[in-house]
């Protein structure tokens, strides 16, 4: 103040106070500029979604069928009770009234006092879930209730007039009317994972109410058998009301797949697996086994009739939900009733695998067929550090410890004479001084002719988790155990056991090849795709995957009947 007068606001504040207020000006511009130019286009996108809503449709899953048309896996209907917030009554104590109807039909909490008060504290009330979904979308009806009984959904439809907002949806789910009997062959379906949740969204896939195929045919066929599904796209209001429909692409149905296989011979054969361990436990008088295997295959085009790995499970269990302390039941049984054995496990060959060593030898002219070897019961190989002394041999015995003596090809198969094939497998000229090639057929030729036959590969039959199984080499045993290999491991290998492991599938399909003349198929347990109206969409002919030329003069003869199955 000089001369009582105010002087004007000056120095170094007025500066300051400009600059502030030139800066807020300058973000308040650039702030517009980022929301206007940069993002715009983000903001139209955003504001195109809240204004439109999809909605997506589910396609019915195709069914699977037995080669007779009897449904294996197939589509029943259940109910689902929504209600939508913005058509309940404005009166307070109406809703409450339609809250207590329906929790009467669905026992689902009405309140949230009144599941405290049951002592209910873990479930959500139909208040609740209404009033978050009311915050959401008011006109977005909201799902209290899955899988409601069939008297549950015709009562709601009866009681309409009286539960306003509340509504029936209609959803499928599977049901598979043959159960444990085919369930390694069909499997089941399960809620999508988190680890697969992104790729199959990009296929169209909703992680919220979608299921997929967890193991047999259902997994392997997922995509055949899950169809396309359709959307609807409809403009909305800010609380969700769907105004205009402006899109719709319509649902595909899945295909349905009918296999190779025969439900009433797959019923004989699990009858026949059961019966059979049945016997052997009965017999020995104590617990020998529980497990089992069953393969039915047409050896003239490698069709699976009958598939039975024993022990089961009931996949029925899994149809509408998981039932979770019943899945980690089988899944913790020591048995392992959830994993197919004739496929999936591994086992020794045992006698069965002599066909295949008879075939390696005969073709190979290690030996001829109707000459004879001498079996006393026991095969002794000499220590090759220290061959005088009998002590230090190793011992291979017949089953027959009293042994078959003059032994023939066709007296070796018959009677499955180990010593036999001990010495045509891997040699013998010191028991058998006759025309015998030197060290047999060996390991490299067995090795030739077992994965010639399909051993150590997978064959690749229609159903996820085949192994591949092993048939070594010498090559083998030197870089998995650092040991070279030796004369013993040839007569293990030479009737199946040793290192060498297989499935009942890849036994089941050698011995068909024998069968046939020579052909080995590709096993498959689908017959064709079918769309929606039964209209063959697609056939799975017979795969030839090798053809192995062999004199049959050679073979042991193999007589089959019109309907043989091996």
């Amino acid at each position: 103040m000089k001369e009582r007068r105010i002087l004007p606001f000056q120095g170094w504040r007025l500066v300051l106070f400009q600059a502030i207020v030139v800066f807020s000006l300058m973000i308040l511009v650039i702030r517009t500029g980022e929301l206007q130019f940069v993002r715009g286009d983000q903001f139209d996108q955003d504001a195109q979604e809240n204004r439109l809503q999809i909605a997506l449709q589910p396609a019915p899953r195709g069914a699977i069928l037995d080669r007779n048309g009897i449904p294996l896996a197939k589509n029943d209907p259940a109910y689902n009770i929504a209600i939508t917030p913005a058509e309940l009554p404005d009166d307070p104590a109406a809703v409450l009234a339609v809250y207590n109807r329906v929790s009467a039909l669905v026992d689902v909490p009405a309140t949230r006092s009144m599941a405290d008060a049951a002592g209910r504290t873990n479930e959500r009330s139909l208040e609740e879930m209404v009033r978050e979904g009311a915050g959401i979308a008011p006109f977005r009806p909201v799902v209290v209730a899955t899988d409601v009984p069939y008297e549950v959904m015709a009562q709601i439809l009866e009681q309409a007039e009286l539960l306003p907002g509340v509504s029936v949806q209609v959803a499928s789910v599977r049901e598979y009317p043959s159960g444990a009997m085919t369930a390694h062959v069909i499997g089941y379906l399960g809620p999508i994972g988190p680890e697969e949740e992104m790729r199959l969204r990009e296929l169209g896939y909703n992680p919220a109410f979608d299921r997929i195929g967890y193991a047999g045919i259902e997994a392997y066929f997922e995509t055949e058998l899950a169809g396309a599904r359709g959307t609807e796209t409809w403009i909305v209001d800010v609380a969700g009301e769907r105004l205009t429909l402006v899109d719709e692409v319509k649902r595909v149905p899945g295909k349905s797949v009918q296999l190779t296989l025969d439900l009433a011979l797959q019923e004989a054969a699990q009858e026949a697996i059961t019966k059979r361990i049945n016997i052997i436990n009965a017999e020995a008088q104590r617990l020998v086994t529980q497990q089992g295997v069953v393969i039915a295959m047409n050896p003239r085009n490698g069709e699976i009739l009958a598939m039975v790995s024993w022990p089961t499970y009931d996949n029925s269990r899994f149809a509408r939900a998981i039932d979770g302390e019943y899945y980690f039941d089988q899944f913790d049984d020591p048995l392992r009733p959830l994993v197919n054995h004739a496929i999936s496990a591994l086992y020794p060959a045992g006698s069965v695998w002599k066909m295949i060593t008879a075939t390696g030898v005969l073709e190979e002219g290690v030996i001829a067929p109707e000459q004879f070897l001498f079996c006393p019961g026991r095969l002794v190989l000499p220590d090759q550090y220290a061959p005088l002394d009998v002590s230090r041999g190793q011992t291979f015995v017949c089953w027959l410890r009293s042994g078959h003596e003059r032994v023939d090809m066709l007296k070796g198969i018959a009677q499955s004479c180990d010593v036999y094939f001990y010495q045509i497998g891997g040699g013998n000229p010191d028991i058998s001084p006759v025309t015998l090639r030197p060290g047999g057929l060996g390991i490299f030729d067995l090795y030739r002719w077992a994965t010639a036959f399909g051993i150590g590969s997978e064959l690749g039959v229609q159903l996820p988790g085949e192994l591949a199984g092993r048939m070594p080499e010498s090559q083998w045993k030197r870089r998995n155990y650092g040991q070279s290999w030796s004369t013993g491991d040839t007569y293990n290998a030479a009737f199946g056991q040793g290192y060498v492991t297989v499935t009942p599938l890849q036994l089941i399909s050698a011995i068909a090849a024998l069968a046939n003349g020579g052909t080995l198929y590709q096993p498959t347990i689908v017959k064709n795709l079918q769309d929606s109206n039964g209209n063959i969409l697609q056939e799975f002919e017979p795969t030839v995957a090798r053809t192995l030329i062999m004199p049959q003069d050679d073979l042991p003869v193999l007589l089959l009947q019109e309907d043989m199955l091996i």
